[in-house]
C-alpha cells in the first residue's frame, strides 16, 4: 500500500480542485504560518473518518467547508480523496482493485458522502478497510503536535489500541467485538425463545385434553356421516313422491302466480310512489339527526354548565343565609344609628348655627387682629430706632458731661489740672479694663450659646433625615405588606376553590361520584375511603409518571373489605349508575420484588421504583405496592429504552415525561398530556395552604416590622421635637446675652472715646 496523491476542493484554505502527489521517497511540505500547511494533514485525518472537529481544529464540522472571502464566495461543500496504490501483493488493502481511491463530501446543509472508488460506502466500510494498516482515524501514522504526550500520558487501556493496531490485531479485536454483541443478542433471542418454550410447554396438558376430544369427535363424526347417508337414502324417497305432490302444486300455483303478478305490478307501482316518500323522509330523517346531535352535545355542554352552576348556586346558598343573618344585625343596627342620626342631625343644626355665628365674629377678630398687629410692628419698628438714637445720644451727654466736669474742676488751679487730668484718665482705664472683662465674658458666654444651637441644628438635621428614610421604608414596607396580603388573600381563594372540586369529586367518572354520594348518606355499609387519587400525594415532578403508570386506577375506590366492595356494587347496579373498581384493603396483598426489579437499580437513568414515589397512609401501602411495586421510573426514553432491552422486557418501564414500555416489549407515548389535574389538584392545595401559611409569616413579620419602624419614627419624631424646643429656649437665652454683649461693647468703645478725648484735653493743656 502506498500513498500516490492527496485531492482537496473546498476544504478549509483551498477553494480550488488542489491535487497533492506524492512519489517514491521523502515528500516536505513546506511554507510560513499560516499558509495552510496544518490543513493538509487534517484533510488527511478526515477523509479516513474523523468525527470530532476539535481534532481537525475547528469547532463544528461546517468548518472545513471554505468560508470565503472579500473577493469569492463561500463555497457549499468541501470534498477530499485520498488515493493508494495497492499493488503490492504482501502490503495490500483488503479490496479487489489495484488502486484504492477514497473520497469524503460535506456539505452546508449538514450531509454528509462516503465513496470507495466512486461508489457509496458506509463510515464503517472505511473505518474497517484501514484496519490494522496504522492509517485509519485511530491510527499512528498522522502524528500531530502534543500527540506523542498524548499517547504517553493515556491509561494502559486506552495505549494498547495504538498498541494493537501497530500489531495489526485491531481488526480482529473488533471482529471480536462485534461477534461477541451478536453472540449476546443472539443468547437475548435464545432467552426470549426459552420463555415462549416454558409458556407452550404450559399448554401442552390442555392441549392433549382438547386432542383426545377432537379423536372422539372424528369418530362422532364418521357415525353422524353413515346416519346422514341413510338419512338421505330416506329423503330421496320422500322427496320423489314430494316432487309428484308438488308438480301438482305447480299447476295450482303458476294461476296463482299470475294473479300474484298482477297484485306485485300494483304493489310496485305503490312501492315506487313510497320510495319516493322514504328518499324524501330520509333526508328529513337526516337533518333531525343532525339537529338531534347538535342538540346532545348542547346538553352535555349545560350539563356539565349546569353541575358547576349547582356547586356555585349551594355555595352561594350558603353564603346568602350568612349574608341574611347579617342583613339583619346590620338593620337592627341600622336603626338604632337611624335613630341616632335624628338626635345628632338636630344637634348638629344647633352647632352649625353656633359655629356660623362664630365664624363672622372669627373673621371681624382676625380683621382686627391683623390691623393691630400692623400698628405694633410699625410702632416696634419706630420704638427701635428711637432707641438706638437715644442711646447714641446718651453717650455724647456723658461724654461731654465728663468733659466739662474735668474742664469745671481744671478751672481752681492750673497747676493741678494736669494731675486731675492724669488722674481722670487712669480712673477711665481702670473702668476700661473691667468693662474689657465683662465684655469678653459675655462674648465667651454667647459663643457657648452658638455652639449649642449649632449642636442643636445638626441634632435636627439628622433627625430630619432620619424621619424621611424611616418615612421612605415605611412606604416601602406598605407597599410590600399590601402585596403580600393580596398574594395571600388571592392564595387562599383558588386553594378554597380547588378543595370545593376536590369535596365535589370533580373530574372523576359519574359512578365514582354516586357511590361517595351515597356514601356520605349511609346507603353504603362499611368504610369507604375515597377514590385512590385522594389517598395519595406526590411530588411535582412524578405525577406525570405515576399518573400515565397508574391509568384509570386513580378512579378506583378503596375500601375496608369484601362487603363493603359488594355493598357499594349493589348500590350501583340497584340505581343503573354506571361501573365501578374496588381495591377491598383485606384481599389486596402487596406484590414482590423481581430480580429484574433490583438489576434495574444498576442501570442509566434510574429514578426509582414508582411505590416508593408515592406516600399514603400505612394502611393504604398494600394497594399502592399492588399497583406500582413492578413498575420503575426513569429519566427518558433512550435510557428506559437500554434498560428495557438489558432487563429483557420483562418490568413495565414509565418515564418522566409519561412515555411507557411495557412488559412484553410495546412501546406507548407521544405528545399527549398526561396530567388531568386529578393528583395534582391535592398537591396544588397543599403548596397553596402552605404558601399562605409562609405568607401569614411574612405579613406578620412585616407587620412586627412596621410597628417598629412606627415606633423609632414616633421616637424620632420626639427627638426632632425636644431639639427644636431646646434650639428655641437656647435662642431665647441667646437674646438676653447677646444684647448683654452689645451693651458691655458700646460701653468698652464709650469709655475708649472718652480717654482719647481727655488725652486730647491733656495734651492741649499741657501745650498751654
Amino acid at each position: 500500500m502506498y500513498l500516490k496523491s492527496l485531492e482537496l476542493h473546498g476544504f478549509k484554505s483551498f477553494p480550488n480542485r488542489t491535487v497533492l502527489s506524492f512519489e517514491r521517497g521523502a515528500t516536505v511540505i513546506v511554507g510560513p504560518n499560516g499558509s495552510g500547511k496544518s490543513n493538509i494533514s487534517d484533510a488527511m485525518r478526515w477523509v479516513l473518518g474523523e468525527l470530532s472537529s476539535r481534532n481537525i481544529r475547528g469547532t463544528k464540522m461546517e468548518d472545513v467547508i471554505f468560508g470565503g472571502t472579500d473577493n469569492r464566495r463561500p463555497m457549499g461543500f468541501a470534498e477530499v480523496s485520498v488515493t493508494f496504490d495497492n499493488s503490492d501483493p504482501n502490503n495490500r488493502l483488503d479490496s479487489e482493485y489495484d488502486e484504492v481511491v477514497v473520497t469524503r463530501r460535506y456539505f452546508r446543509t449538514g450531509e454528509s458522502e462516503y465513496l470507495i472508488n466512486r461508489q457509496p460506502r458506509r463510515l464503517r466500510d472505511i473505518y474497517e478497510l484501514f484496519m490494522n494498516t496504522g492509517v485509519g482515524r485511530e491510527g499512528y501514522s498522522i502524528i500531530g503536535q502534543g500527540k506523542i504526550a498524548e499517547i504517553i500520558s493515556k491509561k494502559s487501556d486506552e495505549r494498547r489500541n495504538i498498541f494493537e493496531e501497530a500489531a495489526g490485531i485491531s481488526k480482529y479485536r473488533h471482529r471480536k467485538e462485534e461477534s461477541e454483541r451478536k453472540l449476546k443478542s443472539t443468547q437475548d433471542n435464545l432467552d426470549r425463545v426459552r420463555d415462549i418454550l416454558t409458556e407452550l410447554e404450559n399448554r401442552v396438558g390442555p392441549l392433549e385434553k382438547e386432542a383426545e376430544k377432537a379423536r372422539r369427535g372424528l369418530a362422532i363424526y364418521e357415525e353422524k356421516t353413515r346416519a346422514d347417508v341413510s338419512l338421505w337414502l330416506f329423503d330421496t324417497k320422500k322427496i320423489r313422491e314430494d316432487i309428484e305432490e308438488a308438480a301438482n302444486a305447480l299447476k295450482l300455483s303458476k294461476y296463482e302466480l299470475d294473479i300474484v303478478d298482477q297484485m306485485l305490478s300494483d304493489l310496485e307501482a305503490q312501492n315506487e310512489t313510497l320510495y319516493n316518500k322514504s328518499q324524501a323522509n330520509r333526508i328529513i330523517s337526516e337533518q333531525l339527526l343532525e339537529n338531534i346531535r347538535t342538540t346532545t352535545d348542547r346538553l352535555h355542554q349545560l350539563d356539565n354548565e349546569l353541575r358547576v352552576a349547582e356547586s356555585d348556586f349551594h355555595h352561594s346558598a350558603e353564603l346568602i343565609a350568612q349574608y341574611k343573618l347579617r342583613i339583619g344585625e346590620i338593620e337592627a343596627s341600622k336603626r338604632q344609628i337611624l335613630s341616632s342620626r335624628n338626635d345628632l342631625e338636630a344637634k348638629k343644626a344647633d352647632y352649625e348655627s353656633n359655629l356660623k355665628q362664630l365664624l363672622d365674629n372669627r373673621l371681624e377678630y382676625l380683621s382686627e387682629q391683623q390691623k393691630l398687629q400692623l400698628e405694633i410692628e410699625k410702632a416696634k419698628r419706630e420704638l427701635e430706632e428711637a432707641l438706638d438714637e437715644l442711646t447714641v445720644e446718651e453717650n455724647s451727654v456723658n461724654s461731654l458731661n465728663i468733659r466739662i466736669g474735668v474742664l469745671k474742676n481744671s478751672k481752681i488751679s492750673d497747676g493741678t489740672k494736669s494731675q486731675d487730668i492724669e488722674a481722670e484718665i487712669k480712673k477711665y482705664e481702670s473702668d476700661g479694663e473691667v468693662l474689657k472683662a465683662e465684655a469678653d465674658r459675655c462674648d465667651k458666654n454667647a459663643s457657648g450659646f452658638k455652639s449649642s444651637i449649632a449642636e442643636k441644628d445638626e441634632i435636627i438635621a439628622r433627625a430630619n433625615e432620619k424621619l424621611e428614610a424611616l418615612g421612605t421604608e415605611r412606604d416601602s414596607l406598605t407597599d410590600e405588606l399590601n402585596s403580600l396580603k393580596v398574594e395571600r388573600d388571592t392564595a387562599s381563594q383558588r386553594a378554597d376553590m380547588l378543595q370545593r372540586m376536590n369535596d365535589l369529586f370533580e373530574g372523576y367518572a359519574e359512578s365514582v361520584k354516586f357511590v361517595m354520594k351515597e356514601y356520605g348518606v349511609g346507603n353504603i355499609s362499611g368504610n369507604v375511603y375515597g377514590p385512590l387519587s385522594s389517598l395519595i400525594t406526590i411530588e411535582k415532578q412524578y405525577i406525570t409518571a405515576i399518573e400515565t403508570a397508574l391509568g384509570p386506577s386513580l378512579q378506583n375506590i378503596v375500601v375496608e373489605d369484601e362487603n363493603t366492595a359488594k355493598s357499594a356494587i349493589r348500590v350501583l347496579k340497584n340505581a343503573n349508575a354506571g361501573r365501578a373498581t374496588f381495591y377491598p384493603i383485606t384481599a389486596i396483598k402487596s406484590a414482590t420484588e423481581t430480580d429484574e426489579i433490583r438489576e434495574a437499580k444498576k442501570l442509566s437513568g434510574y429514578v426509582d421504583r414508582a411505590d416508593r414515589l408515592v406516600k399514603s397512609d400505612a394502611k393504604y401501602r398494600s394497594v399502592v405496592e399492588f399497583l406500582l411495586l413492578r413498575t420503575v421510573v426513569f429519566d427518558n426514553i433512550d435510557n428506559a429504552s437500554a434498560a428495557a432491552k438489558a432487563l429483557r422486557y420483562k418490568v413495565k418501564i414509565v418515564t418522566l415525561d409519561g412515555q411507557v414500555i411495557n412488559a412484553g416489549g410495546a412501546f406507548t407515548g407521544g405528545s399527549a398530556r398526561r396530567d388531568s389535574g386529578i393528583l395534582s389538584r391535592v398537591t396544588t392545595i397543599n403548596d397553596l395552604k402552605a404558601r399562605v401559611k409562609a405568607l401569614d409569616s411574612e405579613i406578620s413579620r412585616s407587620e412586627t416590622k412596621l410597628a417598629s419602624l412606627e415606633t423609632d419614627i414616633s421616637a424620632a419624631k420626639v427627638e426632632y421635637k425636644e431639639a427644636e424646643q431646646q434650639k428655641e429656649l437656647l435662642l431665647s437665652l441667646s437674646r438676653s446675652q447677646f444684647a448683654a454683649l452689645d451693651s458691655a461693647n458700646a460701653k468698652y468703645n464709650t469709655n475708649r472715646e472718652i480717654i482719647e478725648k481727655l488725652r486730647y484735653d491733656y495734651n492741649n493743656l499741657a501745650g498751654q
